[in-house]
C-alpha cells in the first residue's frame, strides 16, 4: 500500500485496486467523519490523506468497532483477532504522523489474505446481514441446509434482510450472484432446473460484480455452521465489530460425544466455539441442544467473558418435499423397517444390525433398509456387515445418495422407523417419520425424547441392545400396537416451517433489534 503515501492522482488514472480502496475509505469517512465537505476535501487530496484523517479519528475515539471498520476498508477483508490487537497496540504507542505508519505496518505483517482488493464496499446499518455461504454456493440440501433455505425463503418475504456469502479466499462477506440467491430462496425451482439440465447462470455470471458487504452497528445472523476457514474472522467480528451476533445452535456433539467423533472433528469444533463464545445470542433447535449451549455459556464466567443468551426454537416437523430427479423403487417389501441418517458411530447402526440379525434368526420376516451416507472408514464397516447378513440370506438394503423420491416412498412403505441415536441435536428422521404417519423407535432421552413426547414413538435405551431388539419385535409382530402408534403420529399437530421461521425471528433477531 505504498501508493497511499504518493501524490494524489485523478480518479480515472488510478488502477482498479486503488480506485476501490479510495471508494471504501470514502464509505468509512461518510460514517465516521461528521463534516461531508471535509470528507470531499480530504478525498480530493488523495487516499493517503483521507486514510490519515481516519486513523486520527479511530485513534482519538478508541472504539474497537471503528478500528474494525477501518481495517476492513484498508484490506478488503474482515480482520482476525490477531490483527485487531496488533493494530490497537500499535496505535496506543504511536503519536501524530506515526499513527498512519503504525497502522500500515500492522496490516502489512498481519498475514491477512488480500484477495478482494478490487471490491467496492457497501455498509449495511439498517437491517440484519445473514451469512448463507454454504447454501448459496453448493447444491446440497440435507439437515442444516434445509433449515436455512426453509427459513430464509420466509424471512425474505416478511423482513428486510441482506443475504451474503464469503468471497474467494474466505476474507470478506460479499453480495450474492443470481444463482446463489436462487439456491437459498428458491431451492425447488433451482433443483428443477438442475434436474432438467437447464444450465443456471453460474456462480458468478458475466457482468456480475460483487460488492463487499460490511455490517456495522446492526445484527449479523449465522444460521449455518461456518467452516474452519471463517472462524478467525467471525470470532473477531463478534468480539470487536460493534455488531450483535446471532446464531442457530445445532448441537455440541463433537465435544460432548468426543468419544464417538474423530479427534480432528473435535479439535475443529472447539475452535468453532470461539464464535459462540463472542456471540450475543444463540437459539438452539431443541431443549436438549439449548442445555448444551447453556452449559458452555456458564463455563465462560470463569474467563470474565459476557456469555451469549441461549434460547430455543424447536425445528419444524414436516415430511420431506418430493423431488423431480430420482426414480423411486417400484417394489416395496411387505414389512419394511427403515433407518435414515448419516452413518457414523453415534447413530448406533451396529446395534440396529444386531437387533435385526437376532430377529431374523428368530424367524421374523422383514427387510431392513438403511438410507444415508458417511465417511468411508465407518461406511466400510457397515457395508461389510450388510454383505455378511445378505450372504446369510437376510433381507438388508444399504442405499447411499438416495434422492427425495426414494426417501419419501421408503417412509410411506415402512412399517416403522428405527433411530436409537446416542446423541442428537434434534433428530430430524424421527420428526419426518412421524410427519408421514409412521411410528418410530427412538432414544429415551435428549432431543429425541422431546419429539417422542408428542406421541407415535416407542422409546428405548440406545445403549441397551436388548431394549432395541424388544421394541423392533413388538412393532413387527403386534399390529394393534403398531396401529396405535401410527394413529398417534397422524394425530400430532404439525409444526410447520412457517411456525419455525416466525418464532426464530422473534427469538433470534427481534431482541437484538430492540436492544440497538
Amino acid at each position: 500500500m505504498s501508493f497511499l503515501l504518493d501524490a494524489p492522482a485523478p480518479e480515472h488514472a488510478l488502477p482498479s485496486a486503488e480506485r476501490a480502496l479510495r471508494s471504501r475509505l470514502m464509505v468509512v469517512a461518510d460514517e465516521l467523519l461528521a463534516d461531508a465537505s471535509e470528507v470531499r476535501a480530504l478525498a480530493g487530496r488523495g487516499s493517503g490523506v483521507l486514510l490519515g484523517a481516519l486513523v486520527h479519528r479511530v485513534q482519538a475515539s478508541g472504539l474497537d468497532r471503528e478500528l474494525w471498520l477501518l481495517l476492513v476498508a484498508m484490506t478488503a477483508a474482515f480482520p482476525n483477532t490477531e490483527l485487531m490487537l496488533r493494530t490497537r497496540r500499535a496505535l496506543g504507542m504511536a503519536a501524530g504522523p506515526q499513527a498512519l505508519s503504525a497502522v500500515l505496518d500492522a496490516s502489512y505483517h498481519s498475514g491477512t489474505r488480500l484477495q478482494s482488493l478490487e471490491l467496492e464496499m457497501r455498509l449495511v446499518t439498517d437491517k440484519p446481514v445473514v451469512d448463507v455461504d454454504f447454501c448459496a454456493r453448493f447444491d446440497h440440501n440435507t439437515g442444516i441446509q434445509r433449515v436455512v433455505r426453509e427459513t430464509m425463503s420466509r424471512w425474505n418475504g416478511e423482513h428486510s434482510i441482506e443475504l451474503a456469502c464469503w468471497a474467494d479466499g474466505d476474507n470478506c462477506l460479499r453480495t450474492l450472484a443470481p444463482i446463489e440467491r436462487r439456491r437459498v430462496l428458491e431451492w425447488d425451482s433451482h433443483k428443477a432446473e438442475m434436474a432438467h439440465h437447464i444450465k443456471p447462470d453460474g456462480r458468478a455470471p458475466a457482468g456480475f460484480v460483487p460488492e463487499l458487504v460490511v455490517p456495522y452497528r446492526t445484527t449479523v445472523v449465522l444460521p449455518e455452521v461456518a467452516h474452519d476457514g471463517l472462524w478467525p474472522q467471525l470470532s473477531a467480528l463478534a468480539r470487536f465489530s460493534g455488531n450483535q451476533t446471532a446464531m442457530i445452535g445445532y448441537d455440541t456433539i463433537p465435544i460432548a460425544s468426543a468419544d464417538l467423533i474423530s479427534s480432528h472433528e473435535t479439535e475443529k469444533f472447539s475452535k468453532y466455539l470461539t464464535i459462540v463464545k463472542n456471540a450475543t445470542r444463540v437459539v438452539a433447535i431443541s431443549d436438549a441442544a439449548a442445555g448444551e449451549f447453556r452449559g458452555f455459556a456458564s463455563a465462560l464466567v470463569s474467563q470474565g467473558v459476557g456469555a451469549p443468551v441461549v434460547g430455543c426454537v424447536t425445528l419444524a416437523v414436516q415430511s420431506p418435499a418430493r423431488g423431480a430427479s430420482v426414480s423411486a423403487p417400484t417394489d416395496q417389501p411387505e414389512k419394511l423397517v427403515l433407518m435414515v441418517g448419516n452413518q457414523e458411530p453415534r447413530k448406533n447402526l451396529l446395534a440396529v444390525l444386531f437387533a435385526a440379525e437376532t430377529l431374523w434368526r428368530e424367524g421374523l420376516q422383514f427387510t431392513l433398509r438403511m438410507i444415508g451416507g458417511g465417511k468411508s472408514d465407518y461406511t466400510r464397516l457397515i457395508d461389510h456387515e450388510a454383505k455378511r447378513l445378505a450372504k446369510a440370506g437376510h433381507a438388508i438394503e444399504v442405499l447411499r445418495g438416495a434422492g427425495d423420491d426414494v426417501l419419501i416412498d421408503s417412509y410411506r412403505a415402512a412399517r416403522f422407523t428405527v433411530f436409537p441415536s446416542t446423541h442428537e441435536g434434534y433428530g430430524l428422521p424421527v420428526a419426518e417419520s412421524l410427519a408421514m404417519g409412521v411410528p418410530s423407535i427412538t432414544s429415551n432421552y435428549g432431543s429425541t425424547q422431546q419429539i417422542a413426547d408428542g406421541g407415535g414413538c416407542l422409546t428405548v435405551d440406545p445403549r441397551n441392545d436388548q431394549s432395541i431388539v424388544d421394541a423392533m419385535r413388538l412393532l413387527l409382530t403386534d399390529d394393534v400396537e403398531r396401529e396405535r402408534l401410527a394413529a398417534e403420529a397422524r394425530a400430532r399437530v404439525p409444526r410447520t416451517w412457517n411456525d419455525y421461521a416466525t418464532e426464530l425471528w422473534h427469538e433470534l433477531v427481534e431482541p437484538l433489534e430492540n436492544a440497538s
